[in-house]
């Protein structure tokens, strides 16, 4: 049975200029999807955009001063989160969705972008729901075979976890040790489908992992400093070459699974007590001011910096030009 990861955190364990990284991160991530909220609502992008509002203590605490540039990522169905957590400018994000040059794609894929970033490591999610747990045994198999000591995280939710793809996976990273983070993003919901409906373990999700000999546990995915505690033991442990982890970290989101979706599926209730009371940013800014680490005026000052981060991102993508005819033929090979 998977072990439930309760870790007893000091924050005087950390710098305060990590704390507040780890806290205007969080926070840019949660701009960055509001601001491109606003701009479908205002007609300006198309296609469909998965909301991660409520679950940036995943991206941020799994990410944020565990990964290199040269260490790999597979983003999952909300992947703006860890995108952002890893690097990427928000312009970049902002023209992909929007069309422009300025988009990492420069203007193919327009609405849902499936894009990478090499230079940052990230390499992008594959087109089938669950298939980058096959293409991350890949990168992991590299890291090993060339004796690097990069390592891997494959991010999916709780609804490509019910697909055969994991098991493939699972039996490839347990049988040759790779360096292999995987991160159970468990919102509940597989659309408009609970958890419950669709695996058959009673208990967790991280169970699957203990049939393929692979250390697993729960973690709380909203609590960012326990994310980053326990993806930063499980990168030690690949870097060691004692092989793979799964990490089941429990979150819910804020909107429907796409922008347009009626979310009625879900109790109010239920999801008044997500906002109110275990929401990640709320909760964090909390503590940072409780325990005296900073002053509410500090946190007010990083909020307008990521404002007018914000602002300059969407004002650089929107002034780029959407691209010329020619653009299709780049980067075709045959």
């Amino acid at each position: 049975m998977a072990k439930i990861y309760e870790k007893e955190i000091n924050l005087k364990d950390y710098s305060k200029n990590e704390l507040l990284d780890f806290y205007q991160k969080m926070v840019k991530i949660r701009k960055f999807d509001e601001n491109l909220i606003q701009l479908i609502q205002d007609g300006k992008v198309s296609g469909f955009y998965h909301s991660g509002i409520g679950s940036e203590g995943v991206s941020v605490g799994s990410i944020v001063n565990n990964l290199r540039d040269e260490d790999f990522i597979y983003y999952n169905h909300r992947g703006c989160n860890q995108k952002i957590a890893k690097g990427v400018p928000l312009s970049k994000l902002y023209g992909d969705f929007l069309g422009t040059l300025e988009g990492t794609t420069k203007g193919l894929g327009a609405g849902i972008v499936h894009s990478a970033d090499p230079e940052r490591g990230v390499l992008g999610q594959a087109g089938t729901i669950g298939s980058q747990l096959g293409i991350s045994v890949g990168s992991a198999y590299s890291a090993k075979f060339k004796g690097t000591d990069q390592v891997t995280l494959v991010y999916f939710g709780d609804g490509a976890a019910s697909r055969e793809p994991l098991h493939g996976s699972l039996n490839w990273a347990g049988l040759y040790k790779l360096p292999l983070i995987y991160i159970c993003e468990n919102n509940e919901y597989a659309i408009s489908c609970h958890v419950s409906e669709t695996h058959s373990v009673k208990e967790h999700i991280a169970d699957w992992a203990e049939g393929y000999g692979i250390p697993n546990c729960v973690v709380d995915g909203n609590d960012v400093l326990q994310m980053h505690e326990v993806v930063k033991e499980a990168v030690e442990r690949a870097k060691r070459g004692e092989g793979p982890t799964f990490i089941e970290a429990k979150t819910f989101r804020h909107r429907g699974h796409f922008e347009g979706d009626p979310y009625d599926y879900v109790d109010p209730e239920v999801l008044q007590d997500w906002k109110e009371n275990r929401d990640p940013i709320k909760n964090y800014k909390a503590r940072l001011l409780n325990e005296g680490i900073c002053s509410e005026e500090e946190l007010i000052k990083l909020d307008e910096q990521v404002e007018e981060e914000v602002a300059e991102a969407i004002k650089k993508a929107e002034d780029s030009p959407l691209p010329g005819p020619e653009r299709i033929y780049e980067g075709l090979f045959s």
